[in-house]
């Protein structure tokens, strides 16, 4: 039984990375590691949590339809 939004909103394995990379730095709700985007676009962690093939435009636009589903207060321990 998973969360309500799971069939909704499944952070695709780029997603859950920089969710992940936004816990590790602070954040703990998907309102907070969104609003860290700027600041993780602007870090050197980019390729190390994206690797090659994923971008932090795709990982926004993702981030947004979660921001409708599950909602901004969502416990990033819930997503990841």
């Amino acid at each position: 039984m998973g969360n309500p939004w799971d069939e909704e909103f499944a952070p695709s394995v780029a997603a859950a990375n920089v969710l992940r990379w936004a816990y590790e730095n602070g954040a703990v709700t998907l309102g907070e590691a969104y609003d860290m985007l700027e600041q993780f676009e602007l870090s050197n962690d980019v390729p190390e949590v994206l690797g090659e093939d994923d971008t932090v435009e795709g990982v926004r636009e993702e981030l947004e339809l979660g921001l409708e589903a599950p909602g901004p207060d969502t416990p990033l321990a819930t997503l990841i």
